[in-house]
């Protein structure tokens, strides 16, 4: 049998392949299964080289839009299995045309590993427990004051080390192997290289986007342009994230990419994605994410031109002093 499981190159992404590879595929794994690693905005063209390469195809941690369930449409016709499981909000509303061809597995929980724990019929050991864990507090629940240290370090490190390339399949293998074995993730030694080079660039990038930012409100706006946007690819989201909690207010930045323009924001009082959707609407663009943290990918246009609209199409109006 061929199969596939295709992830989202992030923190609970990977941590997920790891617990639905450990608990359905592990006769399989690594020789017999085939692993994607990919984004919500380029997913559907992953799945779609697949071709007929897999009898079954497995999908976690990747937002739904119109062209991934076109996609997933086409492929199922090819495939004896498609599942499908995800805790993304915006996923809701198409999760209907997918069910006819797929078996979906959807609710709007912290993680994708922890939903998955509900497909679980035995309980997680201590190692599984903690990266669930550890998956819940990278997608932005704020940890208990009690929570353990060793859960905080491997936020950390699978966090940052996935960071600093999130498309690097090789590096993915490398961590869900080290999860397979039970491994200390944070002492791994190409981990720890990995991570300090990430939080390198993280205070680089930093240090960028407070200088060059704008002030609306409680909203803070910052930009890079396109080789800035290119050096820093990977940490951005997580830069936006440590950004808002160190001014207390949401962020909007806006990045340059080679045929489109990218949008993240982060909102501590949970309402990105509803600032995301005002956005989109108002640019014709499409977005996806959580209440804390959601992006939107519109066609590409001067940056200049994208802030006037956001000033005035959304901020000026709801964000007025």
């Amino acid at each position: 049998m061929k199969a596939s499981v295709v992830f989202h190159g992030d923190c609970d992404g990977v941590i997920a392949a790891y617990l639905y590879i450990k608990r359905f595929y592990r006769d399989l794994y690594p020789h017999g299964l085939n692993l994607v690693v990919t984004h919500p905005w380029r997913a559907h063209i992953d799945v779609g080289r697949l071709g007929a390469s897999a009898e079954e195809l497995v999908i976690l941690d990747i937002a739904l839009s119109d062209k991934l369930v076109d996609t997933l449409k086409s492929i199922s016709t090819r495939c004896k299995k498609v599942a499908y499981v995800d805790h993304h909000e915006t996923s809701g509303s198409l999760i209907p045309k997918i069910e006819p061809y797929a078996k979906v597995i959807y609710a709007q929980v912290s993680s994708t590993p922890r939903l998955l724990t509900q497909l679980f019929g035995a309980p997680l050991n201590p190692y599984e427990s903690a990266l669930v864990e550890a998956a819940d507090i990278c997608e932005g629940r704020a940890p208990a004051p009690n929570t353990d240290r060793s859960i905080l370090e491997i936020v950390d490190s699978v966090r940052m080390s996935v960071a600093i390339n999130p498309g690097d399949l090789d590096f993915m293998r490398y961590l869900i192997d080290l999860m397979i074995k039970a491994r200390n993730i944070p002492q791994d030694p190409l981990v720890k290289l990995r991570t300090r080079r990430a939080k390198f660039l993280l205070n680089s990038l930093l240090k960028v986007l407070s200088e060059d930012s704008l002030d609306v409100g409680r909203i803070k706006m910052t930009f890079l342009d396109l080789p800035m946007s290119r050096a820093f690819a990977g940490i951005i989201g997580i830069a936006a994230t440590e950004l808002s909690k160190a001014y207390r207010k949401g962020v909007v930045l806006i990045r340059e990419e080679q045929d489109k323009v990218v949008i993240t924001v982060r909102s501590a009082r949970k309402d990105a994605l509803e600032l995301s959707k005002q956005i989109a609407d108002s640019l014709r663009g499409v977005y996806g994410g959580h209440a804390e943290a959601s992006s939107i990918t519109i066609p590409r246009e001067p940056v200049g031109n994208i802030v006037g609209k956001i000033l005035s199409g959304v901020l000026g109006v709801e964000n007025s002093p």
